[in-house]
């Protein structure tokens, strides 16, 4: 090796690390965002599957029918549910529990906003709906 490559491979690696950092924690921000969706999706759709067997629930109903949602998403802190719409006793129609959780990127939003992107489509709360028909 000559005297003049003695620093090249550490050059070579000082500007790769930072890229390659960015692509793990990249790789890893975004597979917990998709465990969060993946969550809340479930939370919602075990919520309004509780709502759809209870006509015409009553205020304690809908604590348990939030209990069972919030139950359905143990891995996500802060997460919140609400009924939007129950099951009338007489009409078939829909039956809509949403599940909240909040989310923040920990890499990809600052690493974006220092290049001066803006990642605000992603960033904030996530959110699922959970419809289904309720019985006649």
């Amino acid at each position: 090796m000559a005297r003049t490559e003695r620093g090249a491979s550490a050059v070579e690696f000082a500007i790769v690390l930072p890229v390659l950092f960015l692509v793990i924690a990249g790789i890893v921000d975004f597979g917990r965002y998709f465990f969060t969706q993946i969550q809340v999706t479930n939370a919602a759709r075990e919520g309004v599957r509780a709502a759809v067997v209870l006509p015409n629930p009553a205020p304690s109903d809908i604590d348990t029918i939030v209990q069972r949602a919030l139950a359905a998403a143990p891995g996500l802190p802060g997460a919140g549910a609400s009924v939007l719409t129950s099951c009338p006793a007489a009409s078939p129609s829909n039956a809509t529990v949403q599940v909240t959780a909040p989310f923040n990127w920990i890499v990809m939003g600052p690493a974006i906003r220092m290049v001066g992107g803006n990642w605000n489509k992603l960033s904030g709360p996530v959110t699922a709906n959970g419809v289904m028909r309720c019985g006649a």
